[in-house]
């Protein structure tokens, strides 16, 4: 039984940037970098980035396991579950007082669709977007075979 769809290359392709995706974009002058910001606002981005990359190698994990596993449905579920955590998570962060994107403190580097900024709340929905077709594909694959 033929087990690769296309969902799952997309569930892949979300759970390997949320594995990498913290340390590319925060590990800079703007972020963990940044001389301005005091030891503990380092500490809460670095639990950040450790959290989207254990989410994320978790998530790859059982979507590569899934592909020659026991159980393919449940290694799809917690593929793409996994990494969907750490995108629910930001995109929940926007509720808390206070709390902003990055167009805040760098707005020159945010940029702006039809007066709305393309900022980590819109990429915590393209990925669960993502995350939720790729699961709807690849459960279709699954059925088929």
């Amino acid at each position: 039984m033929d087990r690769t769809g296309k969902g799952r290359l997309v569930l892949t392709s979300v759970a390997a940037l949320t594995t990498a995706g913290g340390f590319v974009a925060d590990w800079n002058r703007t972020h963990l970098l940044n001389p301005e910001w005091p030891p503990h606002a380092r500490f809460h981005d670095a639990l950040t980035v450790a959290m989207g990359t254990l989410l994320g190698a978790c998530g790859l994990y059982f979507l590569l396991v899934g592909r020659s596993g026991r159980y393919p449905e449940r290694e799809l579920e917690l593929g793409a579950l996994l990494p969907s955590i750490f995108w629910v998570a930001q995109g929940a962060s926007f509720a808390f007082p206070g709390a902003a994107g990055f167009e805040s403190e760098f707005p020159e580097k945010v940029p702006r669709v039809k007066g709305v900024w393309v900022n980590e709340r819109f990429f915590s929905a393209l990925m669960l977007a993502l995350i939720a077709a790729g699961y709807a594909a690849e459960r279709r694959h699954l059925a088929s075979d």
